[in-house]
């Protein structure tokens, strides 16, 4: 599963103080042992280099288009065509019972691996079903690499990039197991939800201590 994910100045925040605490700690270790404590100015701190730099350039995000929705139908169209032809299956339901119906499409061989545009398409009806279950929606998504088709996490900067998630593994020669695939990102979803709380804890207590460092600064009630 491909899917992005940017904190921006939040996860710079945080860097900042893990490597607070870690100082912090090593220096309570060694403060018997007589060895110097190495200590960092707040100019040092701002401008350490960390070993994972922070993009903070957020992704542009746009509702679908009338033309890209037309798209997505007409590649769902294109593979409930082929379930109704190939298994049978005259509706496709939108949500995790199709999950088998789609791991039959692909056991039984009914895509070539030359048909990379079946396999996008089979890719957008899987987004539809992550869409249902996982409180995702479809947009438009661009960033320095380009335009993308993806799912966003409520209003977050945390995506899921399904259309070509089949087409890569079959390049690839990957095996291709639909429910655990499923299983994946739901569990990645899972990561997105914890992550946003966080952050929001984070931004609550960041609140809190410029609240009180404010009250420090108030003259005595008469």
């Amino acid at each position: 599963m491909s899917y992005f994910r940017k904190a921006g100045s939040w996860l710079a925040r945080s860097a900042m103080v893990c490597l607070v605490l870690c100082l912090s700690d090593g220096a309570w270790a060694e403060e018997g042992s007589g060895a110097p404590i190495p200590l960092l100015t707040e100019e040092q701190l701002t401008n350490y280099p960390f070993s994972i730099p922070v993009d903070e350039t957020p992704p542009k995000v746009e509702e679908l288009s009338v033309g890209e929705q037309f798209v997505l139908d007409s590649q769902r169209g294109d593979i409930e065509d082929l379930v109704a032809r190939k298994l049978g299956v005259l509706y496709l339901k939108g949500s995790r019972e199709d999950l088998s119906v789609l791991q039959r499409l692909v056991d039984g061989g009914y895509i070539s691996s030359s048909r990379t545009n079946d396999w996008q398409s089979l890719g957008v009806v899987f987004g539809d079903i992550l869409a249902e279950e996982l409180d995702l929606r479809w947009v438009m998504y661009e960033d320095d690499l380009g335009e993308s088709r993806a799912l966003q996490f409520r209003k977050t900067q945390s995506f899921v990039f399904p259309v070509t998630m089949f087409s890569k593994r079959v390049q690839f020669g990957q095996t291709i197991d639909i429910p655990a695939i499923f299983v994946k990102i739901q569990k990645d979803v899972e990561g997105f939800v914890a992550f946003e709380a966080e952050k929001v804890r984070y931004d609550a207590n960041e609140r809190r201590l410029n609240l009180d460092s404010d009250q420090e600064f108030l003259p005595p009630d008469r």
